[in-house]
């Protein structure tokens, strides 16, 4: 089954952030220039040099923070505090920075957040004309991994590096539009490099206009690369891989590109827009990844994450998130239920759909989620604690993936009984798709609405019952007609400590609970746990061990075992024959 993917806008690891809350939009696009010159790649000690030039800054006010880095992005440290060599020139000369640390104000884009602590450049006078800004970035500023987090960080690995721009490139804080080209210089010290973005493939510039949050979400790939293009009249789609995967990359991506194809019709998408798919190692949670602004990034690893299946079922779920419309009231994490819930619902459904996956892997998809969610200690906890707890427990992380899976599922097969298949949930998710395409910021008022106008005010009260922690029970043959529920048994994921300790820079075992797997192993409080430990795979997992490396006194150990509790009855689905 596919491991656990996080949307994310990444916030700009050299982030340039002109502080202008209070001004106006600008009426046209303001001209952004990026140039990057990769260096030394593959010597275990290469860097990205960034040149950003402004062609104008907004309003802004002597000694105004004129740059801005978030120090931490969807859980994964920045590369802010390892810029080196900034400086900044307008049309007077030099203007001189002051560097300190802040706590930037935080926005709401789809289902992600940008901002909060951040390191900040103040300038010391007001700018005038064009501001370029120029500084040296490691390519690999990846930092010890905090817990489960998306793959963002540069990455320098395989003679190439890899990040997303909100690890490394400077924006102004500015709402408005710019018009962005991004040049890729000739590498230094190294061999001729292969240059992919989220933008594009292959080409050493690019142009295109972007608001701040989707600069924030490019991914950037460059160096000793493989990059893949379709053949066909299609050239939206774009492929590229950094390493050797031990599976047929190539075929991987034919097959996205066909699904990628389907989509586009699915969603009545007739204008061109590009969409890549990036794939790296990742060493400790192989087969998650994240999307991003067109573009999705995979994560391989020697055994975990080189299924094919499993990253076919990945992709399907990222490429989705680019086509379908978000609710962005409430902010972040409280409306991912939408976004998440529906990804994981069509990962599985439009795939079977199109005839491009088997019914095995159909049911594998469903009945994974099904099981993880109903052997869920928290499935009833409420939508609004979601937030607060996501990053600290996988059992709570789990549930705008899985629970939300099966309420639309409910909804689906509403849809479907009453119209008798002339509607189904596609309807309402193509409706609130329209909404958005009209310039409406989604809400949950909107997806009510919807539900009130095609099923009654029933389905508005379910809704609600949802958001508060009631748990969704699809009808047996929610699934389609050759497909039943049936009640089985499994265990609980029971980690056996404290599970915020997972996601802590330092693992420090606390809260061990008496008589668990994890005690009888010989865990004690106060081990500390040297490798990160990735759980949202395993939680769905019946059989699969947990392996900790843990530091007791000076001394290293490992410790093993199947984090399971207690039985419960759990619903999940089967093939069955129907009779002709």
């Amino acid at each position: 089954m596919t491991r656990m993917t996080y949307l994310t806008l990444a916030a700009t690891t050299a982030l340039l952030t002109i502080n202008v809350a209070a001004a106006t939009q600008a009426s046209s696009p303001i001209p952004l220039r990026i140039e990057l010159t990769p260096k030394n790649l593959g010597m275990g000690k290469g860097t990205l040099t960034v040149s950003l030039t402004f062609a104008r800054i907004p309003a802004q006010t002597a000694k105004s923070a004129l740059l801005s880095l978030p120090l931490i992005d969807s859980n994964v440290d920045s590369a802010a505090p390892d810029i080196r060599d900034l400086t900044a020139t307008d049309s007077l000369g030099q203007v001189h920075l002051l560097e300190s640390t802040r706590d930037m104000p935080e926005i709401s884009d789809r289902d992600s957040e940008i901002g909060g602590p951040s390191v900040v450049w103040s300038a010391d006078r007001k700018i005038v004309g064009p501001l370029t800004v120029s500084y040296i970035v490691p390519a690999h500023a990846t930092k010890p991994p905090r817990g489960p987090a998306p793959p963002i960080g540069l990455y320098e690995a395989d003679r190439a590096t890899s990040g997303a721009a909100s690890m490394f490139l400077p924006l102004p804080l500015y709402d408005g539009k710019y018009s962005v080209t991004i040049h890729w210089a000739a590498s230094i010290g190294s061999e001729k490099s292969t240059n992919v973005t989220s933008l594009d493939s292959g080409a050493n510039t690019i142009s295109t206009i972007m608001d701040r949050a989707e600069i924030y979400a490019t991914y950037m790939m460059s160096g000793a690369i493989q990059a893949w293009t379709p053949s066909g009249a299609d050239q939206d789609f774009r492929g590229a891989w950094q390493g050797q995967p031990n599976f047929d990359a190539a075929a991987l991506m034919s097959w996205a590109n066909t699904l990628h194809g389907h989509y586009k019709q699915f969603f009545n998408q007739t204008a061109s827009q590009p969409y890549t798919v990036f794939l790296r190692y990742n060493p400790i949670n192989a087969g998650g990844g994240v999307g991003l602004y067109h573009s999705f990034v995979e994560t391989y690893g020697a055994e975990a994450g080189s299924d094919p299946d499993e990253l076919k079922l990945t992709l399907a779920h990222e490429m989705f998130h680019t086509f379908s419309p978000y609710i962005t009231d409430p902010t972040g994490l409280l409306s991912s239920w939408f976004g998440e819930g529906l990804a994981v619902f069509y990962q599985a459904a439009l795939p079977f759909r199109f005839h491009m996956i088997s019914a095995d892997l159909f049911l594998h998809s469903i009945n994974y989620s099904a099981a993880r969610y109903y052997t869920d200690i928290f499935a009833t906890s409420p939508n609004s604690e979601i937030p607060d707890m996501f990053w600290k427990d996988t059992r709570i992380r789990t549930l705008p993936y899985d629970r939300s899976m099966l309420y639309f599922a409910t909804v689906d097969y509403a849809m479907r009984s009453k119209t008798h298949n002339k509607k189904s949930l596609d309807t309402l998710v193509l409706g609130m798709l329209a909404r958005e395409k009209m310039g409406k910021s989604l809400s949950n008022s909107d997806w009510e609405s919807l539900l009130r106008e095609n099923l009654g005010e029933e389905s508005v009260q379910h809704f609600r019952s949802f958001l508060a922690g009631e748990k969704p029970v699809p009808a047996s043959a929610a699934f389609g007609a050759c497909f039943e529920r049936y009640t089985t048994k499994l265990r609980r994921y029971e980690l056996g400590f404290e599970p915020a300790v997972l996601a802590e820079p330092k693992r420090v075992v606390r809260g061990l609970v008496p008589n668990s797997a994890a005690a009888e192993a010989g865990l004690h409080n106060g081990d500390i746990i040297v490798t990160p430990v990735p759980q949202d795979q395993i939680q769905g997992e019946q059989n699969t061990k947990i392996n900790l490396d843990i530091l007791r006194n000076g001394q290293k150990l490992k410790i093993t075992y199947l984090p399971r509790g207690e039985f419960v009855d759990v619903y999940q689905w089967r093939k069955i024959k129907i009779s002709r």
